[in-house]
């Protein structure tokens, strides 16, 4: 902590003779030294031309609308909840392989093949068969 205020006051006291140096530096480029008072005020005194733009008639204009855009709706993807510990199967049968372990929680994708027992699906890439007692739609 120490530190970071003697890096902090460093910089400060860089901060301030810079900017004077700045000022120096500036005075004796000019050959002389000058009142820096006295040219703040003689600058400020010479008014500064403001141009005025002349109005002109312009015609006017009625904005068209634009149409509003209708949405396109999006597809809509059909997905189920595993309500327990569940395996995913390669076909619809418990005969075939386990492609992978669902556990309670996890959302898949459901696929168009549907049976009075088994549903297929997707879950993170896998494709397979559940078994719908453990799917909550």
């Amino acid at each position: 902590m120490e530190r970071v205020i003697y890096t902090l006051i460093g910089i400060l006291a860089l901060a301030l003779v810079a900017s004077g140096l700045t000022e120096v530096t500036m005075a004796v480029g000019r050959s002389q030294l000058v009142d820096d008072q006295a040219a703040r005020m003689s600058a400020q005194a010479t008014p500064t031309p403001s141009v005025r733009p002349t109005a002109s008639p312009s015609p006017t204009t009625t904005p068209t609308p634009t149409p509003a855009a209708t949405p396109t709706p999006a597809p809509v993807v059909r997905t189920a909840t595993a309500n327990s510990y569940v395996h995913m199967r390669s076909g619809p049968s418990t005969s075939t392989a386990i492609v992978t372990d669902l556990y309670a929680g996890y959302v898949v994708t459901l696929g168009a093949y549907s049976d009075a027992q088994w549903q297929e699906a997707t879950y993170n890439g896998i494709h397979g068969y559940i078994y719908k007692a453990y799917l909550t739609y």
